[in-house]
């Protein structure tokens, strides 16, 4: 074992010097030129000319409709302003800027017959959610109408109508196929498209890779709920996505794209809120950001910050202390993007956020419980990111090197073991659990190639610390020592190859090593090594006019591991490998009022890993076998006017087929956390009041029945529930007020989590959903 275990260190220091040197070579390979460069766009299409201005300025390009099938001439300009009215001259089109770094492009307004009466205001045409903009999910600037892969793309409204809420978390609930567990801020796990493998905070890799702009940040760790501000969109991708993001991408990938530093104006806001929830405690928040050039053209700073207490409402009866969950947010964003010249940029930027929760928010009877001991949580994170991107000839080049830190600790109430460790109650079980994440990877892609195709070579370099022990009147009992160091190295390549004027054909193709060596508590230590592949392949339709048809094969991959799988027991564990065919549309009609998207899927997962609580407690890993998930998903938005209909929902069947033992249920095969059915509906209506523009807003889900666990032990029915949200904003000149209310009707219903593990499987542990809370918000730009 020493032998294999000393050659495959030796293998992963080899890749990782190369992967340096190649980076060096990139960084080295960069112009440095001082000059500034202005903006150049070839002739072409006016699609790619857009295509080409977002790529070299970094902006976002929104378009709601269609964008028309015209030719453009070369130009040149010294800003996005100046190029965007040249690009549409004589279009009847006109580019409004919404903020920073985005442009909506929007037709020109018909001259009225006569002029408004002095001092009056009219609605603005609203930002279009999903609008045909610029994304980079597929490592590339892309037309979303032209990316034929499930993605949602949220942006500014949703994030408008997250007061009191402004987690990952809660921006997933606004859409489709996409759902978490409810253990409290920073200890939810995130599952997209029916991959869902267990609702306990285990040591497996994550399901769904989550992403900061181009830097992953997660691993085998729960969502860091970084509090969602100053953030441009948030693309979100479902399924398999495993030939350009890696290992660990099964369910999908969620990237959170942030606003970038403006290089030429001086900008910011501040913003508050107030919170009170029903039977529970006041809240309230305050975020500013503020974007400073400091040599204008050259070199600009963006930074947030944000501090905030979210009020409690579980009760603690053992204890006699109310509102015990009340938890402590703050953290803060920076970014310093350097324009070094002849359209190459470096961006460096950090992010740091700590979350302190007092206690657990589960309930035993409506909303309180009664516990010996209090069970604070706490999640400490912290990021940073260089980010180089420019041109070699032709070829778009970008480098991406982030480091992560990732703390979180639980504390729980073990009083229910004082007999098995021979001491008496009341005892704390304190687990505390530390990842290391470097990550660096180097792409090309020619964005003016007839066939459009990326490669690129990427490392990870993961290392995971878990501490687990029991605390008896001071004294500690050492229950867990584990620690987990992920070597991957891959390359990766995808090409499209053009088979008429609307047909597409796309094949990817990656692959990787990696190197695991796991200690644990004890004398054992075990290594293990896999190489493989995860390709893709897509067919797809597109017209301009009409939409996008696609039908994708895509697969991905977790590696093999050994870790705790019953109480005093190692064993190996199997890597998952998920395979997924889906048939996907997105189209228009009705003048561009309606749009529709959506996808039919299946999926077979071979060798499902799910963590799951042992008879002692402490959480563990299994194979739990072979599953399928196979449905469709269904949405759209209705313009009628001043109003939109938004509406989608999901109706999939995840099932255990082939159980790998006796623990699970025989005559329940459901996946836990995702439910066999979900939708959504949502109604907005925008008006003037007092003349200012002003929007109003309704919202209703609803959650199917779900369970926790496969162990019917410790299963416990979930969801079969649904929520009701109404809200309004105003703006008034600088001023954009808004007021929430959330769970209007003070729903009860049991959301995916649980509390004590030690308590369990003796014990009715629930975890409510949040009762009904009134939020107001108001931000003032600066």
């Amino acid at each position: 074992m020493a032998t294999a275990r000393g050659s495959s260190i030796s293998f992963a220091r080899y890749c990782r010097y190369a992967c340096v040197a190649l980076m060096a070579s990139c960084i080295w390979s960069a112009p440095g030129s001082a000059k500034p460069a202005d903006i150049v766009i070839a002739a072409g299409s006016l699609r790619t000319a857009l295509d080409a201005l977002a790529q070299q300025t970094g902006i976002s390009i929104g378009m709601a409709g269609i964008l028309p099938a015209t030719q453009t001439r070369k130009i040149a300009a010294s800003d996005v302003g100046q190029a965007l009215k040249r690009l549409l001259s004589g279009t009847r089109l006109r580019a409004v800027r919404v903020d920073a770094t985005t442009w909506r492009i929007e037709p020109e307004p018909r001259r009225a017959a006569r002029s408004p009466a002095a001092g009056s205001r009219t609605t603005p045409p609203p930002t279009v959610e999903g609008a045909d903009i610029i994304v980079t999910a597929s490592k590339r600037d892309e037309r979303l109408s032209d990316l034929p892969v499930s993605i949602t793309v949220v942006g500014a409204p949703a994030l408008d109508r997250l007061a009191g809420k402004r987690g990952l978390v809660d921006l997933l609930a606004t859409t489709d196929g996409a759902f978490s567990t409810n253990l409290g801020p920073g200890r939810d796990r995130v599952f997209l498209r029916g991959v869902a493998d267990s609702a306990f905070n285990g040591t497996s890799q994550s399901l769904v890779s989550l992403y900061i702009d181009d830097a992953r940040i997660g691993y085998s760790s729960p969502d860091p709920d970084l509090r969602m501000v100053d953030i441009d969109r948030i693309e979100i991708l479902r399924g398999p996505q495993g030939t350009l993001y890696g290992t660990g991408a099964l369910g999908g990938v969620i990237r959170i794209v942030t606003t970038a530093p403006d290089l030429d104006r001086v900008s910011g806001n501040v913003a508050s809120e107030a919170t009170e929830i029903n039977n529970g405690a006041l809240g309230g928040a305050l975020d500013g950001t503020v974007n400073v050039p400091i040599v204008a053209g050259r070199l600009a700073l963006r930074a947030s910050a944000w501090t905030e207490t979210m009020p409690g409402w579980i009760d603690d009866t053992g204890r006699g202390k109310r509102d015990v969950n009340r938890t402590a947010r703050s953290g803060g964003r920076a970014a310093l993007r350097w324009a070094i010249g002849n359209g190459w940029t470096a961006t460096a930027s950090g992010i740091g956020q700590w979350i302190d929760a007092r206690d657990s928010q589960y309930a035993t009877k409506g909303l309180s419980r009664a516990t010996s001991i209090p069970e604070p949580q706490d999640n400490d994170f912290v990021s940073g990111t260089l980010d180089i991107h420019g041109s070699i000839g032709s070829l778009d080049a970008q480098s991406t090197t982030a480091i992560v830190s990732h703390d979180f600790g639980s504390t729980y109430d073990a009083s229910s073991m004082a007999a098995s460790l021979g001491t008496t109650a009341p005892i704390a079980y304190v687990e505390d659990r530390s990842i290391r994440l470097v990550t660096q990877e180097i792409r090309f892609s020619d964005p003016t190639a007839r066939h459009p195709w990326i490669v690129g070579v990427s490392m990870l370099d993961a290392t995971t610390r878990l501490k687990g022990r029991f605390d008896s009147d001071g004294t500690d009992i050492l229950a867990r020592d584990d620690k987990e160091a992920v070597f991957e190295a891959a390359v990766f390549a995808e090409g499209t190859q053009r088979l008429s004027s609307t047909l597409d054909f796309k094949l990817g193709l990656r692959g990787f090593v990696t190197v695991s060596d796991i200690e644990q508590q004890g004398p054992d230590e075990q290594s293990t090594t896999k190489l493989g592949v995860t390709p893709s392949a897509t067919l797809s339709w597109h017209r301009d006019d009409t939409g996008l048809l696609w039908l994708r094969y895509a697969s991905a991959i977790r590696p093999a591991g050994v870790t705790r799988a019953i109480a005093a027991t190692e064993r190996r564990i199997p890597g998952d490998e998920l395979q997924s065919l889906e048939l996907g549309w997105r189209v228009r009609g009705l003048n561009d009022r309606l749009s529709l998207s959506g996808a039919i899927f299946g999926s077979y997962w071979e060798h499902l890993r799910s963590d799951v609580v042992g008879s002692d407690g402490l959480f563990g890993t299994v194979d739990a076998g072979n599953a399928t998930n196979y449905g469709v998903e269904f949405g759209g938005r209705y313009e009628a006017g001043r109003a939109t209909i938004d509406f989608g929902t999901t109706i999939q069947r995840a099932r255990l087929t082939s159980p790998a033992d006796d623990r699970a249920d025989p005559d329940d095969r459901r996946l836990p956390v995702v439910p066999d059915y979900s939708a959504r509906l949502g109604l907005t209506r925008r008006f003037a009041l007092i003349g200012r523009p002003a929007s109003g807003y309704v919202t209703a889900r609803y959650i199917g029945q779900t369970r926790l666990s496969f162990d019917p032990g410790l299963d416990r029915p979930a969801g079969g529930y649904a929520t009701i949200g109404a809200g309004a904003t105003v703006d008034d000149g600088l001023r954009h007020w808004s007021i929430d209310i959330d769970n209007l009707l003070d729903g009860r219903g049991n959301s995916f989590g649980f509390g004590n593990p030690f308590t369990l499987a003796t014990t009715t542990q629930a975890v409510p959903i949040r009762p009904r809370a009134i939020t107001l918000r108001l931000a003032i730009g600066l």
